[in-house]
């Protein structure tokens, strides 16, 4: 295919425009990665812009250059896990590992002898079933993590959950205490932060972290890691943050909508029982379009009217700032790493401030400009599909009431 075919193809994409699915099928997997590193200046096979790559994301080069984020942060990718799916413990692991291996390569020769690289058994992980699906990054990201591991202080005392066997040596081996919290916190059964791996990659990352604290230990977790958040959790972020409204106003949206359908089907009816000209019926196939559009749009979290003021969005409850610094207890900031992750939000402070205020104060709260490029484009897009379509199916409106002859009966 040459360029300019191409070109062409890329110029009407937007018409076939789908959002990422909120998962990945298994059959969509190998796909979907082998179109992160092939598709450029468009979307890939799941709908992500390429700018917005897990990749871009995992290195901080989506952040806002002012004060507010895009949204696509890596700080509003680790709210979304933390708030929305509950599990943000697979990026914290991730960005974990990429750290302790730039301290680990830092050391000196050695101190890096002391722990050797350690090969997983292919027999007995499941690093054989990863397959072309996943990709192992050997780059490491620049980004770090919001909460240091580096701190000593920030480390809280091991628990019960130490391995009990570590003899004289591999004690003295680099880092052993941050592998010891590293264990207890995101490895061993019941852990604040437990990973969501299987047995056999849990006994096996156990088993060589039990001789050594080289990085590649727990190479196959991070692996599980990648795996996870790239097929499950950032294509639902980025289908996340195309929403520029909450769910209060999403309804409130739905309400407008129908609302607007059924006052455009109730004045075509009185024109039509009206001595009046055909051509007034067509203002209530304004209010039927107009409705459409509001619908769908709805459909897939866009507010018309937010996006007609400039591109905002609403702030989520956890992003509203309080002066009550006393309830902001289990905000993000002051929730440490040994901390479980709530099932629900429903008692957190800011919620509990969030369902005490009016409806209408929910429904119109506070908004701040969307930033990112991709995310605006992609808001243009579903606007534009969703007046294609509303197009389309107010033709059929139009047609039924205009061909009714007038009754003359008002």
């Amino acid at each position: 295919m040459d360029s300019s075919a191409k070109g062409k193809m890329m110029s009407f994409s937007w018409m076939f425009y789908q959002r990422p699915a909120k998962a990945l099928k298994t059959s969509e997997k190998i796909d979907y990665q082998n179109s992160v590193s092939n598709t450029c200046g468009g979307f890939n096979a799941a709908g992500i812009p390429c700018p917005l790559s897990l990749d871009n994301i995992l290195k901080n080069q989506t952040a806002s250059s002012c004060n507010i984020d895009q949204p696509c942060s890596i700080v509003d990718f680790l709210h979304y896990l933390r708030y929305i799916e509950h599990s943000p413990e697979h990026l914290e692991f991730y960005l974990w590992h990429d750290d302790y291996t730039k301290k680990f390569e830092a050391l000196s020769a050695e101190e890096q002898a002391r722990s050797p690289a350690w090969i997983f058994n292919q027999n007995a992980t499941s690093a054989k079933d990863y397959g072309s699906a996943v990709t192992t990054h050997t780059s490491i990201s620049t980004v770090s993590r919001t909460s240091s591991f580096d701190d000593k202080d920030g480390l809280s005392p091991c628990n019960s959950k130490k391995l009990s066997d570590v003899s004289e040596e591999t004690s003295s081996q680099p880092f052993r205490a941050e592998i010891s919290q590293i264990i207890a916190r995101y490895i061993a059964p019941g852990g604040a932060r437990e990973l969501n791996i299987s047995a056999r990659d849990r006994e096996a990352s156990l088993q060589a972290l039990s001789c050594t604290t080289h990085p590649s230990a727990v190479a196959n977790l991070k692996a599980d890691c990648d795996n996870y958040l790239r097929h499950q959790s950032h294509p639902n972020f980025i289908r996340w943050v195309i929403a520029n409204c909450t769910s209060p106003r999403m309804n409130f949206a739905y309400g407008l909508g129908i609302g607007l359908l059924i006052l455009g089907i109730f004045v075509s009816v009185v024109l039509t029982l009206t001595s009046a000209n055909r051509a007034w019926r067509l203002f209530g196939a304004i209010f039927w379009s107009i409705g459409v559009v509001i619908l769908i749009c709805a459909w897939k979290g866009i507010c018309l009217v937010l996006m007609a003021m400039g591109h905002r969005r609403l702030l989520e409850p956890w992003e509203i700032p309080s002066d009550d610094v006393e309830s902001d207890k289990g905000s993000m900031s002051n929730v440490g790493f040994e901390d479980p992750i709530p099932d629900n939000w429903d008692d957190a402070p800011w919620m509990q401030r969030e369902m005490k205020k009016p409806w209408l104060r929910r429904v119109f709260g506070q908004t701040v400009p969307v930033e990112d490029p991709q995310v605006m484009k992609i808001q243009d897009i579903i606007l534009i599909q969703g007046a294609s379509l509303a197009v389309l199916l107010t033709l059929p409106f139009i047609g039924l009431f205009m061909a009714v002859p007038a009754a003359h009966l008002i």
